[in-house]
């Protein structure tokens, strides 16, 4: 796979990176200073109101295209501005049915209105339980997880790497990340034990190069895909 990255054309070309690390250092080498900078622009603090829609972001997100979930996420909040309550679960059903991306549409989505109308009621109820209160980032994670209903372990860290991306340590791990660092793509789910081995060599490349995890993880994740999105 060959992806422009540089602004000034310089490309790299990824070819079994898994086997070679320095493809992966030359990538991030290329768009350090890019990916740094647009996860700063986007972390706008960990507020209860930012916290509240990074998870029902997070749950809009899960096995869907990256356009289509921010499409269904700004019909949502506008829904929510202008009545001040998400919608009945018909109506939210339909409202993420109708969101369609350039890259897909929204899946599960009669299994989401349910999350999230449940998430919302438990935040209604006690939003304790799903804010940081101290915690470090993966006690955060398990702790969104555990919450959380439709959240597994990638798209609770994916909550959590949202709320904080600039200086987060945690970051999500799928398929595409998987096959970057392994060679192969995954069958089944990824093994907890994997995906936190993976997880950490992607902190450590980040470390190298003075990225949060995420934001490492983001940068690899487009390169990955063939793209460079910031």
């Amino acid at each position: 796979m060959a992806i422009q990255l540089g602004l000034d054309g310089a490309s790299v070309r990824l070819v079994d990176a898994h086997k070679d690390p320095d493809q992966l250092r030359a990538v991030l080498a290329l768009t350090r200073d890019r990916y740094d900078s647009y996860v700063r622009s986007i972390d706008v603090g960990e507020s209860d109101k930012a916290t509240y829609w990074r998870i029902v972001f997070s749950i809009l997100s899960v096995h869907s295209p990256l356009d289509a979930t921010f499409e269904a996420y700004r019909a949502l909040r506008v829904w929510r501005a202008r009545y001040n309550r998400i919608p009945s679960q018909r109506k939210l059903g339909t409202l993420l049915l109708l969101a369609r991306g350039n890259d897909g549409v929204i899946q599960y989505t009669n299994q989401k209105a349910i999350y999230i109308r449940e998430f919302d009621a438990k935040w209604t109820a006690d939003k304790e339980q799903f804010l940081r209160n101290g915690d470090s980032d993966s006690e955060w994670r398990a702790r969104i997880q555990r919450n959380v209903k439709g959240l597994g372990l990638a798209k609770a860290s994916f909550a959590v790497a949202l709320a904080n991306p600039a200086t987060s340590d945690v970051c999500c791990i799928d398929t595409h990340m998987y096959q970057l660092f392994t060679g192969i793509v995954p069958k089944s789910s990824i093994k907890p034990s994997v995906y936190l081995a993976l997880e950490n060599a992607i902190r450590e490349l980040g470390k190298e190069f003075g990225l949060s995890t995420f934001a490492t993880q983001w940068c690899l994740w487009d390169a990955q895909r063939g793209q460079s999105n910031p």
